[in-house]
């Protein structure tokens, strides 16, 4: 299955890491500016902002094309797209394209939905709910891609000849 990137599904990924990434990086540009007027140490975050977006568009691009590097960075992105975590103290969610959240704790809905593209990092004592969850798109993406990614071990066995002993 050589052709394994050419698969909708594949396709699919690589385009949400993509336009997501590249949606990501607009924002943070225009979020970045407005916090450049306030104090210029916020070049920092925004820097890493968009780096993160930057990545995740050239993993699309490289997952299109079905480069290794893009099989192999598409799904380290989609795992760290996964947690949705805020403890007293910290708050962490990230997505790029589409995120099916499945939340629990001090939440109003334990179901949601996003379209588009966000990333969360706070490091604040005045966070004190306690918020657990699952992006179940993202957790199912990274499922996927290590099942069609070309000669997985999953794809190995499957194809495997059975011998008797």
């Amino acid at each position: 299955m050589d052709q394994a990137h050419k698969a909708f599904g594949v396709r699919f990924l690589a385009a949400l890491l993509g336009v997501g990434g590249l949606f990501g990086i607009g924002l943070g540009l225009y979020m970045g500016y407005q916090y450049l007027q306030q104090h210029w140490v916020f070049i920092f975050l925004v820097a890493a902002f968009v780096a993160v977006f930057a990545w995740s568009t050239l993993t699309g691009a490289r997952l299109w094309r079905g480069d290794a590097r893009g099989w192999k960075w598409a799904i380290i992105l989609l795992i760290a797209q996964i947690p949705v975590l805020t403890v007293p103290g910290f708050s962490y969610e990230f997505y790029t394209g589409l995120a099916i959240k499945l939340l629990g704790g001090n939440v109003q809905n334990n179901f949601a939905m996003g379209f588009g593209t966000s990333i969360n990092v706070y490091l604040d004592v005045r966070i004190n709910d306690l918020i657990y969850g699952v992006n179940l798109f993202a957790f199912g993406a990274a499922i996927y891609l290590l099942y069609k990614k070309p000669n997985s071990v999953l794809q190995l066995r499957r194809r495997a000849p059975v011998t008797a002993v």
